[in-house]
């Protein structure tokens, strides 16, 4: 497969993990391990639209501070919850389509 493929591939699977966790088929804990992942080490950001650039970038810097842990939310106050990373998801897709 060559890189433009690849990273045609990368670009879907942020996607259709955000499809995923919108329509409850992913739980919020695994969109957010895939998505940090793919984001920082399987995409190359050259390849997307500007639009997508924004959009993505915009959700990682939330994914990044989400915890499955309510206590942890309460002490820490930049941290997001399940609801808050939903919501972004909603919001990144709207602003894609």
């Amino acid at each position: 497969m060559n890189d433009s493929n690849s990273q045609a591939l990368g670009v879907e699977r942020l996607y259709t993990l955000l499809r995923g966790v919108k329509g409850g088929d992913v739980s919020v804990l695994a969109f957010c391990e895939n998505f940090e992942r793919l984001y920082n080490f399987e995409l190359d950001r050259k390849s997307l639209s500007e639009k997508e650039k924004g959009a993505f970038a915009d959700l990682f810097n939330k994914v990044v501070w989400f915890s499955p842990y309510p206590e942890e939310r309460e002490a820490v106050p930049h941290y997001l919850s399940e609801a808050e990373i939903l919501h972004s998801v909603e919001v990144t897709l709207t602003s894609l389509l």
